[in-house]
């Protein structure tokens, strides 16, 4: 119990205060009537758990579950999953996917993100364990052509039975760049 109790703590300083949005399927927006949002779900926690909070003025545009993993994507309350520059992912492995450390996962996803984008460059951030449990935080950069690049920041936790991946990722056009 203090197990699942400390994974759900960790993501509470991550997103920021909002309300609750859980993995596990709901798809859509934020439903409700005009300016109210539904109460929160709250996830299943006879099993290991990671709940990502929404942040205010966001709401979920997509989500997609299988027997391996579940993605949450959210999105601005002004921007679609079809037209977007900032977005937010949670990826939830019902397994830990065969990783020994969060390191491995940051090594695979930096060494396929490498090979796809020409102008890659990235930077861990952070390696502790937190709250006991593996984890590493890093940037990344991509500019796969000259008119686009996408910069992401990744937290990757092992669990004891699940793996999470979290990341926020803006994508700029050469009118968004400084």
């Amino acid at each position: 119990m203090r197990t699942r109790a400390a994974l759900i703590l960790l993501l509470l300083f991550c997103v920021g205060q909002a309300d609750a949005q859980m993995g596990g399927g709901r798809g859509g927006g934020g439903g409700g009537g005009a300016g109210q949002r539904p109460p929160p779900i709250m996830p299943r926690t006879d099993r290991e758990t990671m709940i990502m909070m929404r942040p205010d003025d966001w709401n979920t545009a997509q989500s997609s579950s299988d027997a391996n993993k579940t993605d949450i994507y959210l999105f601005p309350d002004d921007q679609e999953y079809t037209d977007w520059t900032e977005m937010l992912r949670q990826e939830a492995y019902n397994t830990t996917a065969g990783m020994e450390t969060a390191e491995r996962v940051y090594e695979l996803r930096s060494a396929g993100d490498q090979e796809n984008c020409p102008n890659y460059t990235s930077k861990v951030l952070e390696q502790e364990p937190e709250n006991g449990y593996a984890m590493i935080v890093w940037k990344q950069s991509c500019t796969p052509a000259e008119d686009q690049t996408f910069s992401s920041l990744y937290k990757v936790v092992l669990g004891n039975d699940r793996l999470y991946i979290l990341s926020k990722i803006w994508k700029e056009g050469p009118s968004n760049r400084a």
